[in-house]
């Protein structure tokens, strides 16, 4: 029994699989060179015979260091690997938008809080534009108050003037003044 027969029922459950299938194909063989060149399958492949139907591509001379390297389907734990990647990049993502939704809320909060404010400092420059309004209209009445209260007092002087010590057409000018001043006074009070 030769060693090929050994492996022989080993081979017909597995020359199906995917792994084995690629083997022969040419465009699914790769070579790389190797640490070690005592590497036993390497060694049998050194020889100048052509490789049989387990080495894929008959009539091909390799050299002692070159091993070929073959796609194969990807492992449990590489599989494992990739979905924990894939599960922390959602986890990434899910935090990033939760981060992105609160920075938003922050910021539609500031800027109501800017508005409120902005509303609140133009209501307060309104009440004080009325206040100055006020205090106008306050000092515009005293000063009207303080003319008034002048004009009272020169026309009590005049009414109050004794015209006889003063020359005829000085006394005619004051008597004029104070007959003006009655008839003003007497219109006012009816």
């Amino acid at each position: 029994m030769t060693e090929q027969d050994k492996f022989e029922h080993c081979w017909q459950l597995l020359k199906d699989q995917p792994k084995w299938n690629q083997r022969y194909t040419k465009d699914g063989t790769k070579r790389r060179s190797t640490m070690s060149p005592t590497y036993s399958r390497t060694s049998a492949m050194a020889t100048n015979s052509p490789i049989d139907s387990v080495g894929g591509t008959e009539g091909e001379n390799l050299e002692s260091n070159d091993v070929i390297e073959l796609d194969r389907p990807i492992g449990r734990k590489a599989e494992k690997g990739k979905r924990k990647a894939q599960g922390r990049a959602s986890d990434e993502l899910v935090e990033l938008s939760k981060k992105r939704y609160s920075l938003l809320e922050e910021s539609r909060a500031q800027e109501k809080e800017f508005f409120r404010l902005k509303a609140e400092k133009m209501a307060y420059e309104r009440e004080m534009e009325g206040n100055k309004c006020r205090q106008e209209d306050e000092r515009l009445r005293l000063e009207a108050e303080k003319l008034e209260i002048a004009r009272l007092e020169r026309e009590e002087r005049i009414i109050l003037l004794d015209v006889s010590t003063l020359n005829e057409v000085q006394q005619v000018y004051f008597q004029q003044l104070q007959r003006e001043i009655l008839a003003r006074r007497n219109a006012s009070s009816d």
